[in-house]
């Protein structure tokens, strides 16, 4: 498998070919899924499927830098002729393939965990809905060359700190999705999350002191100052539910605009795949 995938670092174990894969290390300085995907391999599973256990980009974990070239997760479905991180992308896209895999990842915006899916994919929506996380959101028209683009994949996002307890957190959401896939034996955990849409970029203004007043997942009313720079105010035009915002984050964005589209996967498959999605893309 090592010498098939070219730069990825795969390990497979459980029984026959991999049916399943778990992904870390898509960023090279996000730990929590490395350390999770490394405790993974070396655990006494009794694995009843096959499981590829991968870390995506090893050099920019050695690095402990988020890439070296580009930006993995910006540059799916990749190019087996282009730069380091295209090609690691065009072999990753080639690997899960038929095979429905999670890939964990680091934010350093609150709260986490939260699962990350494009709902043209369905399926994603579906395996999202059973896993341990209060909030699900819908990239659709945002960020569309990440890993969710390829095959039937699910993102869960956690905390960025490389800290034993989000270590702790990420096995424990591979182990629930690994229990979920029927690759492991047991019981997952109960599941209850609300759906969101993230749909706009929120532009992070040139300065050196930010602050931001408002909480993920939280409604932001319009006229709201929901952050501000060097003391100057931002105040939200419209109504919008944050996501992914940090004053740490992106040099480029605060975060991301964000609407709630439902409390239950039977409610979005009723409006927002049964039509909202793209009455909103018309607009």
């Amino acid at each position: 498998m090592e010498d098939d995938f070219g730069p990825l670092d795969v390990t497979v174990r459980g029984p026959g070919e991999p049916e399943v894969v778990v992904v870390g290390g898509v960023h090279g300085d996000e730990m929590s899924g490395v350390r999770a995907v490394r405790r993974l391999r070396e655990a006494d599973l009794d694995l009843r499927r096959g499981v590829a256990f991968v870390l995506a980009n090893p050099a920019a974990i050695e690095a402990g830098k988020r890439y070296l070239d580009s930006d993995l997760n910006r540059v799916f479905p990749g190019n087996p002729d282009g730069d380091r991180e295209e090609r690691i992308a065009a072999r990753l896209c080639e690997l899960v393939e038929g095979r429905t895999t999670l890939s964990l990842h680091g934010t350093k915006s609150e709260p986490t965990p939260f699962a990350l899916v494009h709902s043209s994919q369905e399926r994603e929506l579906d395996l999202a809905a059973r896993l341990p996380v209060p909030h699900v959101v819908d990239h659709w028209g945002v960020n569309e060359r990440t890993i969710t683009t390829c095959g039937f994949s699910v993102e869960i996002e956690l905390a960025s700190e490389d800290s034993e307890e989000v270590a702790a957190s990420a096995e424990r959401q591979a182990r629930a999705f690994l229990k979920r896939v029927d690759a492991l034996p047991g019981e997952p955990p109960d599941a209850d999350p609300d759906f969101f849409h993230m749909y706009e970029p929120v532009p992070k203004p040139s300065g050196t002191s930010y602050e931001l007043y408002v909480e993920n997942f939280e409604r932001v009313p319009a006229g709201t100052v929901y952050a501000s720079v060097d003391g100057r105010d931002l105040i939200a035009d419209d109504t919008f539910w944050p996501i992914m915002m940090s004053e740490r984050g992106s040099p480029d964005v605060l975060g991301y605009k964000g609407r709630r589209i439902g409390e239950s996967l039977a409610e979005i498959k009723e409006t927002w795949l049964g039509g909202e999605r793209e009455r909103r893309n018309s607009e």
